[in-house]
């Protein structure tokens, strides 16, 4: 009975509250403020085949806070607050009840001497694991950042800058009992400085993470990985004669990183020059020369600059590569330009020598085309390799095309590649991708419809191929109606990651074939929104996905499926509003039912402009 009064007494209270017309301004001396939000207060009801039922009349709402101090320039602020805020009651995007905080200050912003602070942290909301060219698994857990940055700008001084982040999370999948954790900090360090035409400048970066990816998703027990990581470098240019500039720099990278007892650490060393001169309008030279002492760091580096987990990748062998490039360009007329170049790869990696010149040329093209504009570029080359004397061709064009035909704007776009260098000069891969758009309006009738693909893989290697294909249309008709639809399609090789699969950014078997988690599925969208009449507002949306994952040599049936629906009718500063979101996602690997996971929500809210 004591709590029913008390839910009376709190509703009655936020009910005088939404009817109380605020509005004002404060300014006291330097400090200028405005605050504004919305409050709103409803009956909540969320159910689930593993959780049980809760039923509650809840009060949440959005706070925005602004200003500065003195001006603008000298100390500025903003934050932003909100409480029980979901798919079901507010534009927040997430299943639950979420509830955080955004803070962010400038200091000094029109000085030589500027800097900033922000944070965030947020309590039960949504996030996403990611899989490529598919609908993303829904995870729901906590998080936060915090970041600083600082900077100098002298007039004839070298400036300076740094920045700092750290943040975490915690977070489970829903479909699973399975949790997984993350969290990450960094330091970057920056100054440049000009002396007798010389413009120099110089890095140093650290940081690190640690991750648990959940047993789930990483086919097996939990996997913990931790890393450590830092570079530094130093690059310097200059002008030339002939409208030419040279440049050089120097980089060192390390790493330290522990992936279930196996540790690897290592250091990179890289060097690099440029130079280029103008004669001519028409005509230009380049050159380029780049060495690593460390190219199997290089392989290793991508991978954890990915955020993957890594285990059995030798980094301690010998190799080293040196790649020097020279280019000749000509422009013949106003909308073309041809380049011709001759390039020198050396590379010695596991324990092998490798060696490879190739040659070529390059022609870029546009012009306008049938009311519209048309662009291409084609590439040819011959891959001459020192192992067997063997000359190999590569090909690559990409078009691009947009007009509009029959009262229809289109855009199309195309992409081939046979035969092109990788990292490795022991692989070559092909890929090819187009994408094509038409957009017809018929007074407030407006059509769209698009489709694309894209494929990629090693030549020599049919099991190295990765896809995708996706199709979308809408339909609009004035504010009546929107209707959309779409449907992609996806598999290949991918790498696990605290978050999410990320596609595979070296060759197999450079990449130890235990790393790779192999991905496959489908999945299809649609939803429709209306505004009938003034300040009536009606939306529906619906997803699912459908996916098989096998990572470790543990398979998984992998579906979600979401369906959300709002209702929002506004009279004047009052939202009244009534939502429903599902959510049903599971994995066969856990062992579990899928998770189903419902939210319903009707309520109302006010606008308020505080002061």
């Amino acid at each position: 009975m004591r709590k029913s009064l008390r839910v009376a007494s709190v509703a009655q209270a936020v009910f005088l509250l939404l009817a109380w017309p605020l509005a004002a301004q404060i300014k006291t001396g330097e400090l200028s403020t405005s605050l504004n939000g919305t409050v709103s207060t409803g009956y909540t009801a969320d159910f689930g085949n593993q959780t049980s039922s809760d039923h509650s009349w809840t009060v949440g709402g959005v706070a925005n806070v602004s200003g500065y101090f003195y001006n603008p320039n000298f100390l500025s602020y903003n934050a932003g607050f909100y409480l029980n805020q979901s798919r079901a009651n507010s534009d927040y995007q997430s299943i639950s009840e979420a509830s955080g905080i955004n803070l962010s200050s400038s200091i000094f912003g029109g000085s030589s001497f500027p800097g900033s602070v922000s944070y965030s942290k947020s309590y039960n909301s949504d996030g996403n694991y990611a899989v490529p060219g598919l609908a993303d698994y829904v995870t729901h857990g906590d998080s936060s950042t915090f970041g600083i940055n600082w900077s100098e700008n002298l007039p004839h001084m070298p400036s300076a800058s740094a920045a700092f982040q750290l943040g975490n999370s915690n977070y489970s999948v829903y479909g699973t009992n399975d949790q997984g954790t993350n969290s990450f900090h960094s330091l970057n360090l920056h100054s440049a400085y000009n002396v007798a035409g010389f413009n120099m400048g110089g890095y140093y970066s650290t940081g690190g993470g640690h991750s648990l990816i959940p047993a789930v998703l990483s086919g097996g027990d939990d996997t913990e990985t931790q890393n450590q990581n830092s570079g530094e470098g130093f690059n310097v240019a200059h002008q030339l004669p002939m409208n030419g500039s040279i440049s050089a720099g120097v980089n060192r990278s390390t790493w330290n990183t522990n992936y279930e007892g196996y540790t690897s650490t290592g250091s990179i060393d890289i060097l690099n020059a440029f130079a280029s001169v103008r004669p001519f309008n028409k005509f230009s030279v380049t050159g380029s020369a780049n060495y690593s002492d460390n190219l199997s760091g290089q392989l290793f580096q991508s991978i954890l600059q990915s955020g993957a987990a890594i285990s059995g990748l030798n980094t301690n062998e010998s190799s080293d590569s040196l790649d020097l490039l020279g280019t000749v360009g000509y422009s013949p007329m106003a909308n073309m330009q041809t380049t011709a170049y001759v390039e020198r790869r050396t590379q010695l990696f596991l324990g092998e020598s490798y060696g490879e010149t190739s040659y070529g040329g390059s022609a870029t093209y546009s012009r306008k085309l049938l009311n519209g504009n048309f662009n291409a570029n084609m590439n040819a080359s011959g891959n001459l390799a020192d192992a067997n004397g063997q000359d190999t061709l590569g090909f690559s064009t990409n078009e691009n095309y947009n007009s509009k035909v029959l009262g229809c704007e289109v855009t199309a776009s195309f992409g081939y590649s046979q035969n092109v260098e990788t990292l490795l000069v022991t692989y070559m891969n092909s890929l090819f991708h187009y994408s094509g758009n038409v957009r017809r309006r018929w007074g407030k009738l407006n059509v769209n419809a698009g489709a694309g693909a894209s494929r990629t893989g090693l030549t020599n290697d049919p099991g190295s191929v990765s896809s995708t294909q996706s199709y979308n249309t809408s339909v609009g008709y004035g504010s009546m109606f929107t209707a959309n639809g779409g449907y992609s399609k996806s598999n290949g090789q991918a790498l696990l990651t605290g978050a999410g699969l990320v596609s595979v950014p070296v060759p197999s078997p450079a990449l130890p074939s235990n790393l790779i988690t192999l991905y496959g599925g489908d999945g299809y969208s649609f939803s429709l929104s209306s505004s009938p009449a003034r300040g009536l507002t009606l939306s529906t949306s619906f997803a699912r996905a459908n996916s098989n994952t096998s990572s470790s040599g543990v398979a998984s049936t992998n579906q979600s499926e979401e369906f959300n629906s709002l209702v929002l009718y506004q009279f004047r500063k009052l939202n009244f509003t009534s939502g429903f979101s599902r959510l049903e996602q599971g994995f066969s690997a856990s062992g579990s039912p899928p998770q189903v996971v419902s939210s319903y929500y009707m309520g109302v809210s006010r606008w308020f402009n505080f002061f």
